[in-house]
């Protein structure tokens, strides 16, 4: 299975921090759990935001001329992914 970048990240600062009282890891295992959560939705909101973008875009093409697709396809765009990453987090 593919480990997430959270997922990573906090198995790194446990490994590093293996040395805590059980209280701390109860503690520390909360705080995984909840960054695992939110990771989660931010995957699942990305997807849907993205098919839907991805349906609109399909629409504009089909009503396209060949003209109009030529340019399209020669100009430089930002992914939905990219998109929708930038909206979310602020990221200009």
């Amino acid at each position: 299975m593919t480990q997430t970048a959270v997922e990573w990240l906090l198995q790194k600062l446990f490994e590093t921090n293996n040395n805590t009282n059980d209280a701390k890891k109860m503690d520390i295992n909360k705080i995984i759990e909840q960054a695992k959560q939110m990771e989660k939705q931010q995957i699942i909101d990305a997807g849907n935001s993205c098919a839907i973008k991805q349906h609109i875009h399909n629409e504009k093409v089909n009503k396209m001329t060949m003209d109009e697709m030529l340019e399209f396809a020669n100009t430089q765009t930002v992914t939905f992914g990219e998109q929708y990453y930038n909206e979310t987090f602020n990221i200009e």
